[in-house]
């Protein structure tokens, strides 16, 4: 191989790892009820989830490569998430307020993960 081509291929090289940073992120719904909710996702056309007292669901899940970003905003930015106990309570707690959210990033500088739970108490639902 003559030196240009080695030229080209290390440099080649070093972008391909300068660029390899990525974020991964996911949001959690958690019931911290005592009783059985369902969450309906009307971005995703059927998408339900039934979530017993003390269960969790990743509801949202998604990974940027080659970004240097800190991390992502854990609101949520689609429709609203409908959320109701089965006695048809309605969750009074937004998920598209950023300070209902709790933010976990893990991981190396490269390769990070960003976990945002939204945690659903008695008194966030109504009658």
């Amino acid at each position: 191989m003559n030196s240009s081509k080695l030229i080209l291929v290390l440099l080649t090289s070093i972008v391909l790892i300068s660029c390899d940073h990525q974020l991964k992120h996911q949001r959690i719904v958690k019931n911290s009820t005592e009783d059985t909710i369902t969450i309906f996702n009307p971005d995703f056309k059927d998408t339900s989830y039934t979530l017993l007292p003390g269960q969790q669901v990743v509801v949202y899940k998604f990974e940027n490569l080659d970004t240097k970003q800190e991390k992502e905003p854990c609101k949520w930015l689609g429709d609203t998430l409908i959320i109701q106990t089965i006695h048809n309570d309605i969750c009074t707690k937004s998920p598209a307020i950023e300070g209902n959210w709790f933010s976990v990033m893990s991981g190396s500088d490269k390769q990070r993960q960003q976990t945002c739970t939204l945690t659903l108490e008695v008194s966030d639902f109504e009658e």
